[in-house]
């Protein structure tokens, strides 16, 4: 017999390789895996360390040997059926294999491999890229979730290390990157019969696709014919073509090449209850397609109602090819499995896993087709994919609307360790843990919880991901801290640090503010740091407040009394002074009010031996003369000794009083120079 080759594609954890294995040893058909000879691909590219985005580094390939036998990989000759099912190489079979180098490689032993005789070969792209003219195609699939299931359970069964969310994780990546891949990408062959295994046991899969096997190698089979003459003897369900000869308003009559003619009544030609006549409906010399209800002696009955059937059949045919929705109606629960829904006369299958949540008989749903049996004249429709399409489009639609910097109310729908998941109508968005509030904490379990509704800002949709913030909503605490309070307003806080230029004050949990050294005190020549610790209290007054560069600027001497705003004095005025402190280089004292200072060599005149601690005593007031007066860096230096000199001069002047005396020294010593 000819070579027969089946082409069996579909995604990963479809279960095209142990289904191609059980159909073919049923068969005794050649089973070719060529997913095992990309993963032995993948295989010796990790064991080379190649960079795996780099096609030029699988040159390796022309002096590698890779043979699939009796459902073994042999990789340079060693049996690597188990290492090629690692999930290391099953996260990296996609990238290796994408490249036009590798798969012009395994393509073309695919191709030859394909020429022995019976072959099922299964891939991703078998039907649409390897063999494109094979006699029989078929695209298996399943959800994500049942596919996620079956590669846990395999790879538990093996011993290794399986969790479900991973897995999925995996299987979903996988399925983007072989849809995506610039070089035959996967998807389902124009002519393939698409089959769902997702409630499907192994053995009622590998059934159904032996059956169309043996369906197809049956319309290949070489037969004749015999030529009949007409008229043909007719049996009941027949199949014949009329021509209209008579027309009345319940009935009309065909001409059927046979003994009589044909008789058809209404109800016979459609089910339309409302159609009351075939008049206007039906012409003389209509040709119309029926089969044979009834034969007597005397009358040839024919039926239009199953070929009503077949054309709608045909319009499901139609709506599969061209992906559109019908409308049906159910018929029928099937207990555990599903729903028999009809349409226009057929009946068709709904499985449970495409079903609405809630259906009753007599209901009409819009579903789509997305599996056919032509030459058994059924189909499985499902609503699902209306409503997958429709969540889709409205989750679409919703990220469109969706604009950076926008608010939004969402639902918490998940809480990890690094932060929330938001649920908002469709789509979902990450509010990390950095994210919550402009204080961190690490424990997000306090903070919220599944079900909560929280109103966050959209930071970034880059790639369809929200991340998004509910800590921009909020104040910072400079933002709180500056709404209950005023520039100007008195507010004390505790020094956390001492800087070179001033101080920082903790005014409130996480606000601080910066006490500059010139607004401690009016006295420039205070020292703060020799009078403040870590840890004292300090009042102070508001001079300016930034929330938004959170910077708030404080002042103490705002507070003080400034003293030498009300000296008038100046250089040479004389002064009253009153000694607070004596000292080895002079003397402190108060005077007009504020603090001054009369250097030792200022205290004492020339005829005063000794120190200052001789003549002077705290308490003791005297007069003294102003000789440095600076009221900006508070500093006031007087001298005792002018004001004494000049009282010392008055003395003398009393014998200069008249302006013509002369004086000689008999004068002055004349008493003496009598003695």
């Amino acid at each position: 017999m000819r070579n027969f080759v089946v082409a069996l594609d579909g995604p990963a954890g479809s279960g095209k390789s142990s289904i191609s294995k059980l159909v073919a040893k049923e068969l005794g058909f050649t089973h070719i895996d060529t997913g095992a000879m990309y993963r032995a691909v993948t295989l010796e590219a990790l064991r080379r360390k190649i960079d795996l985005e780099d096609e030029n580094a699988y040159h390796f390939l022309n002096e590698t040997t890779i043979v699939y036998e009796e459902n073994i990989i042999y990789l340079n000759g060693e049996d690597v059926s188990e290492q090629i099912r690692s999930n290391e190489v099953t996260k990296n079979v996609s990238t290796c294999c994408k490249f036009a180098y590798v798969r012009e490689l395994m393509v073309t032993y695919q191709r030859e491999s394909a020429k022995r005789g019976k072959v099922l070969m299964d891939g991703r792209d078998i039907g649409t890229v390897v063999l494109p003219d094979a006699d029989l195609k078929v695209f298996l699939t399943a959800t994500p979730e049942e596919r996620a299931k079956r590669r846990c359970a395999e790879l538990k069964a093996k011993g290794q290390d399986a969790t479900y969310e991973v897995v999925l994780e995996d299987i979903k990546l996988r399925d983007y990157k072989d849809s995506h891949r610039e070089i035959a990408p996967l998807r389902q062959a124009e002519d393939a019969i698409p089959l769902d295994t997702t409630h499907l046991t192994m053995d009622e899969v590998a059934n159904r696709i032996i059956d169309l096997i043996n369906e197809r190698l049956g319309s290949m089979e070489d037969f004749k014919m015999e030529d009949l003459n007409l008229p043909k003897k007719l049996r009941v369900k027949d199949q014949v073509k009329g021509t209209v000869v008579t027309v009345t308003d319940k009935t009309i009559y065909l001409d059927i090449h046979n003994f009589t003619e044909g008789t058809m009544h209404l109800d016979h030609y459609t089910k339309d209850k409302s159609v009351e006549s075939f008049k206007e409906l039906v012409h003389v010399g209509d040709e119309i397609e029926c089969e044979v209800a009834k034969i007597n002696e005397e009358n040839i009955y024919l039926s239009r109602l199953n070929q009503l059937s077949k054309l709608s059949f045909q319009k499901v045919l139609e709506a599969n090819e061209k992906e559109e929705s019908i409308e049906v109606m159910v018929t029928k629960v099937i207990p555990n499995k599903g729903y028999n829904v009809n349409f226009e006369g057929n009946t068709l299958f709904m499985p449970l896993s495409q079903a609405p949540a809630e259906v009753k008989v007599k209901d009409k749903l819009e579903v789509r087709v997305i599996e056919v049996n032509e030459a058994r004249k059924n189909a499985i429709v499902s609503r699902r994919v209306i409503e997958r399409e429709a969540y889709a489009k409205a989750k679409q639609e919703e990220l469109d609307a969706i604009e950076v910097g926008q608010s939004l109310t969402g639902t918490v729908v998940k809480v990890e360790k690094f932060g929330l998941f938001i649920r908002f109508n469709y789509n979902q968005g990450l509010l990390r843990i950095n994210q919550l509030a402009h204080t961190f904490t690490n424990d997000i379990h306090a903070v919220a919880k599944v079900g909560d509704t929280m109103e966050v800002k959209v930071l970034s949709k880059d790639n369809g991901k929200l991340v998004l913030s509910r800590k921009a909503l909020l104040d910072t605490p400079y933002e709180a801290y500056a709404k209950t309070v005023t520039v100007g307003q008195t507010v004390k806080g505790k020094v956390v640090n001492k800087l070179p230029f001033g101080l920082l004050i903790e005014l409130d949990k996480d606000v601080k503010g910066l006490l500059h050294q010139s607004e401690y005190s009016h006295n420039p020549n205070d020292n703060f740091n020799a009078f403040v610790i870590i840890g004292d209290e300090v009042e102070c007054a508001i001079l300016s407040l930034d929330p938004a560069k959170e910077k708030i600027s404080l002042s103490r001497k705002a507070l003080m009394d400034n003293p030498w705003k009300r000296v008038t004095a100046k250089h040479g005025d004389s002064v009253d002074i009153k000694v607070t402190e004596v000292l080895d280089n002079g003397l402190k004292v108060e005077a007009l009010g504020v603090d001054g200072f009369v250097p030792a060599n200022e205290a004492l005149t020339e005829s005063q031996n000794g120190s200052v601690k001789d003549y002077f005593h705290v308490g003791d007031e005297a007069q003294a003369e102003i000789i440095d007066i600076r009221p900006q860096e508070w500093r006031l230096k007087l001298s005792i000794k002018k004001i004494a000199t000049k009282e010392e001069r008055k003395s003398f002047e009393k014998y200069l009083e008249e302006e013509d005396a002369t004086f000689t020294l008999g004068d002055v010593y004349k008493d003496v120079l009598k003695k």
